[in-house]
Parts: C-alpha cells; structure tokens; sequence
C-alpha cells in the first residue's frame, strides 16, 4: 500500500471519527442511547423563553414518548409538527441537544398526556468548560511511576477518550486512583509524532457504553515543541465547538 493510499485511509477514519453524535452511528464508546426515566429540558422555538421540564417515557426506533410538559399543573397542549428544541440533562457526560418535532400526542382518560417525538438525526454535546475537549481518535502508551493496586496494570497501551490544552482523557478496564502519576506517550492524528506527557490523575467516572474507566489526567510536565503541537491540534478543531456545542 502507497503512502497516498494510507494517508487517504486515514483522514477517512479520521473524518467519520469526528461527525456528530447521530443516531444511527455505530461503536458503542461514541453513540447516544436513549433509555425511559432520562430527565429533558424542552423549549418551544416559538416560546423561547418558556422551559418545560419532564422525563422520557418510552424509546422506539423512530420516535420517543415523553410525559407531555406541565404549565401550573395543567397538561401542555402542543400540536402535530410543532418544533422544540430538546436538551437531556443530568447525565455525567454533560448535556445533550436537538431539535426535532411533535409527532403525535397521546391522551388516555385519566393519566397524564404523553408527547411522541421525532428521534433526531444529529445530537449535540455541550460542554461548560472554558477549555473544551476534543474527541481523539489514537492510542496511548502508559507507565505508572508511583504505586497502584495490583489489579491495575503498570505500563499497556489504552484508547484516547479526548484531550484539551490542559490534559487528556484515556479509557482505563480498571480503575486507576485519583493523584496516580503516570508517563504517556500519544499520536496527534495532525502530526504524525509522538508527544511524551507526565501526567496525574483528577477524576474519574465509569462509561456504561464503552464498558470501561473514563480517567481524565492533568498534564504536569511536557515538553515545549510537544506542548505547541497539543495547542496546534486542539485549535484546528476548535471552529467545530460553538456556544459549547460539539457540531
């Protein structure tokens, strides 16, 4: 295979790496799945300024129910091809947004109505940090240099969850401390060169889709042109993020 073959496999990868959340996107570390009792915020375009609160009752293929929004107690009518603005919230990954429209209403004597959404096609992640992450696709080489448990290996190369100016997210199968300090060695996929980084360890969460430890680390001490390259690659992707939200 020809170097121009190569690079051509890459930035292809690279490309379908970086789309949008959406909802027939495979691989289960990246896609959104929506489950009844999620919580939702929800805007009517016309209405701007009016939030209606609720949760998600049940998830079919094309379309979600909710429990239609309340005003004062009372059931919100809204009619069949009404555009809203939906954001799920409560969710450790941050907050999820889309627009879509009313599909249908249901109304059984007796219980509460309930709304049919249109499932949407893209679904955007926003993010209140100063300093967004960036989604990277690469892998990481890891050796610990302080002490861990033992089920927590010393050294193996892990899954880059995402990165920032600031540090970088790997995918751990165990648990790894909060304060371990550990030598990393990554590709940027601009640049093609390994970047060394002593990094540390400041949260932690576990991931139910990828099945695995999203371990978000600090970088402590990197090396000037390495660092250079990290602020390059992060502002490449920064025209993607707007107001916070992932395109």
């Amino acid at each position: 295979m020809s170097f121009r073959e190569k690079l051509a496999g890459f930035l292809k990868s690279l490309a379908e790496f970086l789309e949008p959340v959406e909802k027939e996107q495979k691989g289960p570390k990246f896609q959104f799945v929506f489950k009844p009792a999620q919580r939702y915020e929800m805007y009517v375009t016309q209405r701007p300024r009016v939030v209606y609160k609720g949760r998600i009752e049940e998830v079919f293929d094309d379309y979600i129910v909710l429990s239609a929004p309340l005003e004062r107690s009372v059931p919100v009518y809204l009619p069949k091809g009404t555009e809203v603005i939906l954001a799920i919230v409560g969710l450790p990954s941050g907050r999820y947004e889309f627009r879509t429209k009313v599909r249908d209403t249901i109304e059984e004597k007796g219980t509460i109505p309930q709304l049919v959404l249109e499932k949407p096609k893209v679904i955007y992640r926003r993010q209140k940090r100063g300093k967004p992450r960036i989604r990277m696709f690469s892998k990481a080489d890891y050796k610990i240099t302080g002490h861990v448990p033992k089920d927590v290996p010393r050294s193996g190369k892990v899954a880059v969850w995402d990165i920032s100016v600031l540090g970088i997210a790997l995918l751990f199968s165990r648990e790894v401390p909060l304060h371990t300090r550990m030598k990393i060695v990554f590709t940027l996929p601009d640049s093609g060169i390994p970047v060394q980084a002593l990094c540390e360890v400041v949260n932690k969460r576990w991931d139910q889709y990828s099945r695995e430890f999203i371990t978000g680390m600090l970088f402590l001490d990197v090396d000037e042109e390495h660092r250079a390259y990290i602020d390059k690659f992060v502002q490449s992707q920064l025209p993607r993020y707007v107001d916070g939200l992932v395109r």
